[in-house]
């Protein structure tokens, strides 16, 4: 029997006289880089990298989707975005009652539920469903400078749960623009649109080390799996923009993604190789050993945690869907060196548009290569991260190889993708 699986095996019979708790936490727009376990030169985030050293880190966890509410209900589902179809801006759509969220399986198996979201309605709104499954939920939290008003009701979650099991749930929209962090953070690193931002990630892990103190002075530390990610990052100008979620670069995929939980994962562990949004939910439930439902899509990450074969995708996707406003598809294909990158505009005449989304386009125009009214890039993330120079031309292999797999995805989610008109 191999060392991961005796692990595993240990951590059934433990759970099954005492079962984990579990804390997921999702950081609004934070970029990986912007931590100092990910490689910040400046330490805006005690608590996050303390949490890192204790447990395991994933150096490329990459989203499946580039704004907030698809994410969200793929963290909650383990489901792929094209799959449970929470991907629309303005259409009105609802959590499938066949699908399952974290949430209603825990609760199922005599957990205490507690869900804290914001007045961003897409990372936990009530009509999108997120409050399925939980005992007490609330989305009503302000927008920003939100989290210091949730530490509370959650200490208080946590003294009610007792000796009982809890599954919680957070979405704090502080990292998300506008920067505006309360006094000490907003100010804390200069006053420059990034330094704010720095203010904000400061702000957050303050207030999430307290939640984690909380934990170790009740007692529950040891047995809480904690769970720390993000749904997308930012924008800093790396590509001409500021702010919106509206490309598929390394800036806007790249996630962190952090679990501690000291009676089974490893501490200080740096798990490299491609992982994704989609495997948090098995992940949560097979370190609970509770059986993941048919519906999830992702593969549970506790092998590679404990050191087991279990190798990394080779291919992950991402789809990100504009159908208001900016009038786009954009669907990408990564591997653990290239990126594909294929974007289908809803307007074949682009230089009529005008604004922001005039002026994204006419910077695709210049960098990506044009045909049939589609755009295409391809990246070697090896020798380029930055995503500057578009070898599409150069690697028509490798393109026909990537878009290949990508539509062989979108066809297995049964999807049917927009079409210029």
């Amino acid at each position: 029997m191999s060392a991961a699986r005796a692990q595993r095996r240990t951590a059934r019979g433990e759970a099954a006289q005492a079962p984990f708790n579990v804390i997921v936490v999702s950081f609004d727009t934070l970029r990986p880089d912007y931590l100092h376990c990910y490689g910040h030169p400046k330490p805006l985030s005690p608590a996050l990298d303390e949490l890192a050293a204790r447990g395991v880190l994933f150096t490329d966890a990459v989203a499946n989707c580039g704004w907030t509410l698809p994410q969200h209900v793929t963290l909650l589902t383990g489901v792929l975005p094209l799959k449970h179809r929470l991907i629309y801006v303005r259409r009105r759509c609802h959590l499938a009652a066949r699908l399952q969220t974290l949430a209603e399986i825990f609760s199922q198996n005599g957990y205490l539920t507690f869900g804290f979201a914001n007045l961003n309605p897409y990372g936990g709104a009530w009509r999108y469903g997120f409050h399925r499954g939980f005992r007490s939920y609330s989305d009503l939290f302000p927008y920003n400078n939100g989290f210091e008003r949730i530490v509370e009701p959650i200490v208080q979650s946590l003294r009610l749960a007792g000796a009982r099991p809890f599954f919680i749930y957070i979405h704090t929209n502080d990292t998300h623009e506008p920067f505006a962090a309360a006094e000490p953070f907003g100010s804390r690193w200069g006053a420059t649109y990034q330094n704010r931002y720095e203010g904000e990630v400061s702000y957050v892990d303050h207030h999430f080390g307290l939640i984690l103190e909380k934990l170790e002075r009740l007692g529950v530390a040891e047995r809480t799996l904690v769970v720390a990610t993000s749904d997308h990052g930012t924008e800093f100008q790396e590509h001409g923009f500021l702010e919106k979620k509206l490309n598929l670069y390394e800036e806007i995929l790249r996630i962190p993604l952090i679990m501690t939980l000291p009676q089974l994962l490893p501490a200080g562990k740096r798990v490299q190789g491609l992982c994704q949004t989609v495997d948090i939910a098995p992940t949560i439930l097979e370190i609970c050993s509770l059986r993941p439902p048919k519906q999830m899509d992702g593969e549970s990450l506790l092998a590679r945690m404990l050191g087991g074969r279990s190798a990394p995708p080779g291919t992950v996707f991402a789809h990100t869907l504009h159908e208001a406003m900016y009038m786009y598809e954009h669907f990408c294909a990564r591997t653990a060196r290239y990126k594909f990158i294929r974007t289908v505009p809803f307007f074949r005449r682009t230089d009529k548009l005008e604004g922001n989304v005039a002026e994204r386009f006419a910077r695709l125009d210049r960098v990506a290569q044009q045909r049939g009214g589609v755009w295409r890039e391809l990246y070697d993330l090896e020798h380029d991260l930055g995503e500057q120079r578009n070898i599409v031309a150069e690697a028509a292999r490798i393109v026909r190889q990537l878009e290949r797999k990508l539509d062989a995805w979108v066809r297995s989610c049964g999807y049917e993708p927009r079409r210029p008109h």
